[in-house]
């Protein structure tokens, strides 16, 4: 079965290893628009990034950053563990020297 819906989607970096990245889908937290994935994070967004940050650390087992943090349109298709993105709307990203 196919579903079409609107989640977080984050690439998080090593600290140690910028150039090494993750990405992180939002399973837990869907949206119906990007309105209100966007209405969410401008109310929650500290706590979103440092929860990205400490699910990087606990997933990884080391110091993670983001790099990105978007409002994605995806499909999610359950025979396949990662979601086809079909749009997204960047809410946060770093640029790194």
């Amino acid at each position: 079965m196919k579903t079409i819906t609107i989640i977080y989607l984050a690439t998080l970096f090593y600290s140690a290893s910028p150039a090494e990245k993750e990405n992180v889908y939002s399973w837990q937290i869907t949206f119906k628009t990007y309105q209100d994935c966007e209405l969410f994070y401008d109310s929650y967004n500290a706590n979103l990034l440092n929860g990205l940050l400490n699910h990087g650390k606990e997933k990884y087992g080391k110091k993670m950053g983001v790099d990105y943090l978007s409002c994605a349109k995806v499909e999610i298709d359950e025979n396949f563990p990662e979601p086809h993105v079909l749009g997204q709307k960047v809410l946060y990203s770093v640029e790194r020297n």
